[in-house]
């Protein structure tokens, strides 16, 4: 039974009016003796009904007002509506009166769109209540395919789209980070609330009755946190549009002290992971077509190859010397104590690239951030745990658009601009940024002999940055000497066999890189320089523990046949006991494409390149 608070809200979501309801008092549709219940009235009586939770099942009946208007939405239809208590049913009999006594006329299904929700008054990053009900974002967005049949689903899934879902539309946003041990991004999350008014806003104008799913599927749009001294979700903030949404999910703040399980209850842990496995759940009914899964297969066996070659680039890995992608390739055993014996492939430069626009705008412009790798000075230098010793070798640039530099963010996303730890900033015009790029990326000759080095660039989640690239005047695909692009969203969903991509933050965090003043993009390039040094010589390591290569400590099993790292959070199961006859879970059973082929495979060579007549992204 839903509580008072509950029952006013649904009451202000079907009128569009918060205002109205203030004085009513909820208690007074319970005050119902048997000869009112019964009575005739000369309004059309309602009945409020909750069948699982604080769901509400919609009926049809006669119109609200006395000619049959169907343009009027709180009509009988959105009013009757059950509740079963012990096998009783209460009429609002009370709050029907008092909605239609001298108030404001009834809306219809374009302003009842527009409701104004009341501000959390919560900042970002501030828990929530734990008696608040929250629906994960991914299984509200894909509602029409899960849950309604293939009618409607046809007719409803207009509105579930990028567009449509935020159109009139406001939406409070809160989330969750996971757990360390499963390497994914934070969910998101909106109050159930506000995913039923959508759906009252859809039945309004499709004369349909689509509600939250019952019996067990109802709990998937049901989630409280916090039980058991559990994390409970955090506040992101307030979205109006596509823009705002898109720009809040990727200003998630880093993890807070309490977001862990380490005071769980037992019971609440286990309450807990089952809540994000079911945000997980399949999103169709039926099975993906073939033309997805061979291209998302061919995705994560690209990735896998991207990770080796970056290895052979930094001295990681040894090239299988012109014998063929599949010849075989002899381990070597790595001490990250000492400086690496296999020379750097092509001396080649990585240069990182993150790039800030403002909040409101995307079109404007407002920080470039560079970070290069030069492995021409690996030769000499102990890579250390985690590759932390290579990190000083980075050198960094944060440029500040001059005439933009008045943009600052602070709404969706925590701008850092004048906050650059690796550096001073440069203020530069904007029409002459593609020129500095120019001169990083293509200008960059042999000592000897003039000739221009092998650049791999390197992205965490490429396409946006690509994108503002573009529009700053500077084409990847005419850089000639531009290999490859490496992107560390890329490479940490391989590692960890993910299928949604993870933040830099989060995966600075579970490689336990200290970051600070992230979104200052000077900062973040080299963040994601030093993401991608990590994350190879993990990589690398761990495929050597399958091989049963071990180097001063530095690779072990435990009894468990878990591998680890010292000083890594990460961990790769064995899912045999026989170390060389691993095969991966997923291409085992699924055939996902988690495999490069060990150490059969050197990655190859670029399966595109920019300004080779091929796209890599």
């Amino acid at each position: 039974m839903e509580d008072d608070s509950d029952f006013i809200r649904r009451l202000q979501v079907l009128t569009g009016n918060t205002e109205m309801w203030e004085n009513f008092d909820p208690a007074s549709w319970r005050e119902i003796d048997s000869e009112e219940e019964t009575a005739p009235t000369s309004q059309p009586s309602a009945v409020f009904e909750t069948t699982e939770g604080p769901g509400a099942t919609i009926k049809n009946d006669e119109a609200w007002d006395s000619e049959g208007s169907t343009d009027m939405i709180l009509n009988i239809r959105h009013l009757r509506m059950e509740e079963k208590s012990q096998g009783r049913s209460y009429k609002l009999n009370k709050a029907r009166d008092f909605a239609a006594d001298g108030h404001e006329p009834l809306l219809d299904a374009g302003d009842l769109e527009k409701v104004d929700w009341k501000e959390t008054g919560l900042q970002r990053g501030e828990p929530s209540s734990e008696e608040e009900i929250f629906a994960p974002w991914r299984l509200v967005k894909h509602y029409p395919e899960m849950y309604v049949g293939k009618r409607n689903g046809e007719r409803a899934a207009p509105f579930f789209t990028d567009e449509a879902i935020h159109k009139n539309r406001i939406w409070d946003l809160y989330y969750v980070h996971q757990p360390a041990e499963i390497n994914k991004e934070p969910v998101i999350f909106v109050p159930t609330y506000q995913f039923e008014h959508l759906l009252e806003v859809v039945n309004a104008k499709l004369d349909t009755e689509l509600t939250i799913p019952p019996g067990v599927n109802a709990a998937k749009y049901k989630m409280r946190f916090g039980l058991g001294n559990t994390p409970r979700l955090r506040f992101l903030g307030r979205s109006t549009s596509p823009e705002t949404f898109e720009s809040l999910r990727q200003s998630v703040p880093e993890p807070h002290a309490d977001d862990n399980l380490k005071n769980a209850t037992t019971m609440g842990r286990e309450m807990f992971l089952d809540s994000l496995a079911k945000v997980f759940s399949p999103v169709t009914k039926g099975h993906k077509s073939d033309k997805n899964k061979r291209k998302r297969i061919d995705n994560h066996r690209a990735w896998g190859r991207s990770i080796k070659r970056a290895q052979r680039y930094l001295g990681l890995r040894q090239n299988a010397a012109g014998r063929g992608e599949t010849a075989p390739v002899v381990p070597q055993a790595l001490d990250l104590s000492q400086a690496m014996v296999v020379e750097p492939e092509g001396s080649v430069l990585f240069v990182a690239i993150d790039i800030e626009a403002y909040e409101f705008n995307q079109n404007i412009i407002t920080e470039i951030g560079i970070a290069v790798l030069d492995t021409a000075q690996l030769a000499k230098v102990a890579p250390g745990d985690g590759g932390k010793g290579w990190f000083p070798v980075i050198a960094a640039r944060h440029i500040r658009i001059k005439e933009n530099s008045w943009a600052h963010n602070s709404v969706h996303v925590h701008g850092c601009a004048d906050h650059f730890d690796f550096g001073t900033s440069e203020f530069i015009p904007q029409a002459k940024i593609r020129s500095v790029l120019g001169r990083i990326i293509d200008g960059v000759a042999h000592a000897d002999a003039g000739k221009k080095r092998h650049v791999v660039l390197v992205f965490h989640d490429q396409g946006q940055d690509i994108k503002y690239l573009n529009a700053l005047g500077y084409d990847i695909e005419k850089a000639e000497n531009v290999v490859e692009i490496v992107d560390t969203r890329e490479m940490h969903q391989y590692i960890v066999r993910g299928d949604n991509p993870t933040s830099l933050g989060s995966v600075l965090v579970l490689l336990d890189i200290p970051c600070r003043y992230l979104h200052n993009a000077g900062n973040d390039a080299v963040y994601t320089m030093q993401a991608m040094i990590s994350l190879a010589i993990k990589k690398r390591l761990s495929r050597l523990a399958k091989s049963g290569d071990e180097s001063n400590g530095q690779v072990r099993y435990n009894n468990d046949c878990v591998y680890t790292t010292l000083s890594s959070r990460y961990s790769f199961h064995l899912l045999t006991g026989t170390r060389s006859s691993h095969v991966p879970y997923a291409e085992f059973v699924q055939g996902e494409g988690w495999s490069s082929n060990g150490e059969e495979s050197d990655g190859g060579v670029p399966d595109s390149a920019p300004g080779h007549g091929k796209s890599s992204y």
